[in-house]
């Protein structure tokens, strides 16, 4: 890497690395679908995401958590209904536009940390599958792949690109760009 009066040059992310984040936007996108408020399963709301609630709380990895689900979600199913719904949807487009990465992959990986904390037990999840699944968020955040084919490039350049020590909300748009 080289460097300069300033510090290190930056790190324009490959083409692959934003090929993956779109899949990975995309793979955000058809799970909300599938537990979007309109989708009805079993007589719930939200797809298939009532049902799977029960099996962690059936199958628990830790007991702490499976108390949560029982004695929290599901009496506010619908609120969580909703903040799954709209995080997801929030998760999927960040990483499919390049919009925000950073914190669409750093929230994407504590998500799916969230959702590994109740499903880690559940007969038929793949145990591996996890490190999968979190490990590419934080990549996408470490590298701020929404540079390379993203919207993060374009607000970049308009907005951050030669400032050091931003102020305000140039500040926060250089963090999560």
């Amino acid at each position: 890497m080289s460097s300069n009066s300033t510090g290190p040059a930056p790190v324009i992310p490959s083409v692959s690395l934003a090929l993956f984040r779109v899949g990975f936007g995309i793979m955000w996108l058809d799970m909300a679908l599938q537990k979007a408020p309109w989708v009805i399963q079993d007589g719930q709301r939200f797809g298939w995401l009532y049902g799977f609630i029960w099996k962690e709380i059936n199958h628990p990895t830790f007991e702490f958590y499976k108390n949560f689900l029982h004695d929290v979600v599901l009496p506010n199913f619908n609120t969580f209904g909703y903040l799954t719904f709209f995080s997801e949807m929030a998760f999927g487009l960040s990483l499919f536009l390049g919009l925000f990465t950073v914190l669409g992959g750093i929230s994407g990986g504590l998500f799916q940390v969230n959702i590994m904390l109740g499903a880690y037990s559940v007969p038929g999840e793949w145990y591996w599958i996890w490190f999968l699944l979190i490990a590419p968020h934080f990549v996408f955040a470490h590298s701020r792949a929404g540079r390379r084919l993203g919207i993060d490039r374009l607000l970049h350049d308009r907005f951050v690109k030669g400032e050091v020590e931003g102020r305000g909300i140039r500040k926060v748009l250089a963090w999560i760009i």
